[in-house]
């Protein structure tokens, strides 16, 4: 039976050496048979027999023969004892036969094998030295893998590219870990450092056991189980250079993706990356999760973090993974493109709405240059927990005696009633500036102490109410309404229109320089103050008043002597009359 074999020899030393020219040990030859052009599987009769030389026709020692001789993938194993001469070179000649057949086919040529530590067919197990790395070398010279094994199973397999450059592969898959990583058939360059677990209870003291898988090429997991690159696609080149550094149940498959570990993320968008946590997803391009859980980076440029941080994820984003599953869809291709989205460890989904967003739910509260509750601080937005009244903004320069201000919106007890209230912090205490209350009233005080000063506007109303309570008042003193009046109507008023408005707009007026000089009130020359205004309108009426009283008294009394000089004249005539009957 014609059968094409091809054998590659190696004859390792398993015992040592007995001193002397002759020196017998134990060996085993590892060789590999290929039955018709592919891997032979099965049982053969082998014989081997030693040579002096590559031609000599004497045989150094006696043909051993191996019956029934298992073959597995083309490997097979053969251990002997032998005698062998220091001083002299050893080839090897094998005969193959079907087992139980008739006379064995020697293979032609033979095989140089050396028995001592010298360099050569094979490697001392105590080392060796003068090697040449362009002539010595452990591996393979032909297209097939090499493999190490420990307890008789894979530990280590390279696998050369069938892709060459100038003749020559031009990469290497190396499998390291369990037996049952693999690398899809077609992928090059791919690297499994170690880790995986057979599929199944096989670790009692693991979950979710499942080998490390590479599916594109240049794919690298550096260990873990259960993990994998590449998206499995019919195109192992489709999604290369993705990374998973360990972790359990992760899967980078969005090419150049990357995972650094934690368990079932998924960095599937182009360049996304997840530092690790648990159940993130980077789906979109150039998206990335920090840690934490169930966090979504699913636009293009967005960012996740903390827990259930949520970024809408768009038509072209890559796959959802266990962070972006149920997560509704922006609508747009690139989801919400450019969004930060930090969530606080709440149970609930805080999901952005739209592109370049910055959004950051942190009931505990944010901080600008250090967290609070700090002093030391410059921004502090804080909100008291779930159900409560208030959330609060803070800003004041650092350090804890600082003055600033506190912006506060709550206290409401309904549908769109919460009030908004200003406070100012004097480096002590804090003192309400402004209010607006959720009942419509506003108020706004022109102190830092809290105390009764300012002005407001009832609910509903339409104008301000000074203050004006005479018990907050001091140095009374009575003015004198006609001199007021006076000014008044010698205080220049025209008409005009502010600077800074269209000149359309006009009014009606005094000018405050004028306003001040007349009356020497107010706190400058530059402003009018309603309530002076008002006053002085007030004390104009009365001084109004006053004079028209005046003039009417004059008057009246004017009237009344004219009134007496005519009832007199009157009497005189009616007198007269008399006399003329």
């Amino acid at each position: 039976m014609h059968r094409l074999v091809r054998i590659f020899s190696r004859l390792l030393p398993l015992l040592g050496l007995l001193s002397g020219p002759i020196h017998a040990a134990e060996f085993v030859y590892l060789g590999h048979l290929d039955d018709r052009g592919t891997p032979a599987n099965g049982h053969y009769d082998l014989r081997i027999a030693a040579f002096g030389d590559e031609k000599s026709s004497s045989a150094g020692m006696a043909a051993i023969e191996f019956p029934g001789v298992e073959v597995h993938d083309g490997r097979f194993e053969l251990r002997f004892e032998a005698a062998l001469a220091n001083d002299r070179e050893v080839w090897l000649e094998v005969a193959v036969r079907d087992v139980g057949g008739g006379d064995f086919a020697t293979l032609p040529g033979r095989s140089k094998a050396i028995s001592t530590p010298l360099i050569g067919a094979c490697w001392s197990t105590t080392g060796d030295s003068g090697s040449n790395s362009a002539t010595n070398f452990l591996g393979t010279t032909d297209a097939q893998p090499l493999v190490l094994r420990t307890a008789n199973v894979q530990s280590l397999r390279i696998e050369p590219s069938s892709l060459l450059f100038g003749g020559s592969p031009i990469t290497a898959n190396v499998i390291a870990g369990s037996s049952v990583n693999g690398v899809t058939a077609g992928v090059r360059g791919a690297t499994i450092a170690g880790g995986g677990i057979p599929t199944g209870d096989s670790d009692p003291s693991m979950i979710f056991e499942d080998p490390n898988l590479v599916t594109d090429s240049y794919g690298n997991i550096g260990g873990g189980w259960g993990n994998r690159t590449g998206n499995a696609d019919a195109d192992p080149q489709s999604h290369a250079a993705d990374t998973i550094a360990g972790g359990v149940g992760n899967v980078a498959s969005g090419s150049t993706a990357s995972v650094g570990g934690g368990l079932r993320n998924t960095a599937s968008g182009w360049f996304g990356t997840v530092a690790g946590g648990v159940t993130n997803t980077a789906s979109g391009e150039s998206s990335s999760v920090a840690g934490g859980d169930g966090n979504c980076a699913g636009g293009n440029y967005s960012f996740a973090g903390g827990r259930y941080a949520k970024v809408r994820p768009g038509s072209s984003s890559g796959p959802d993974g266990y962070g972006c599953a149920g997560t509704p869809s922006s609508g747009d291709a690139n989801g919400d493109a450019g969004t930060f989205v930090w969530g606080a460890g709440t149970g609930a989904d805080f999901i952005s709405t739209g592109d370049n967003q910055f959004l950051v739910r942190a009931q505990g509260g944010m901080a600008l240059n250090a967290p609070p509750p700090h002093g030391d601080i410059e921004l502090t937005v804080t909100a008291d927990a779930d159900g409560a009244d208030y959330a609060n903004l803070w800003l004041k320069p650092r350090a804890a005696s600082n003055r600033g201000i506190m912006l506060t919106a709550g206290d409401g007890s309904g549908a769109n009633d919460a009030g908004f209230y200003i406070d100012h912090y004097n480096g002590s205490a804090m003192s309400r500036r402004v209010e607006l209350a959720n009942n419509g009233t506003v108020t706004i005080r022109s102190n830092i102490t809290g105390s009764a000063s300012g002005v407001a506007m009832a609910a509903g109303a339409g104008s301000w109410s000074s203050l004006s309570d005479r018990s907050l008042k001091t140095a009374i003193r009575p003015i004198d309404a006609r001199v007021i009046l006076d000014g008044v109507l010698a205080l220049p008023l025209s008409s005009w229109s502010y600077a800074a408005q269209d000149a359309s707009i006009r009014h009606i007026g005094p000018m405050a320089q004028d306003f001040s000089a007349q009356f020497a009130i107010g706190e400058n020359d530059t402003t009018i103050s309603t309530i002076d205004a008002d006053g002085v309108a007030f004390a104009a009426i009365q001084g109004l008043n006053a004079k028209l009283e005046t003039e009417n008294a004059a008057k009246d009394a004017e009237i009344a002597s004219l009134r007496a000089r005519l009832q007199a004249l009157e009497s005189r005539l009616d007198a007269l009359a008399d006399k003329t009957r």
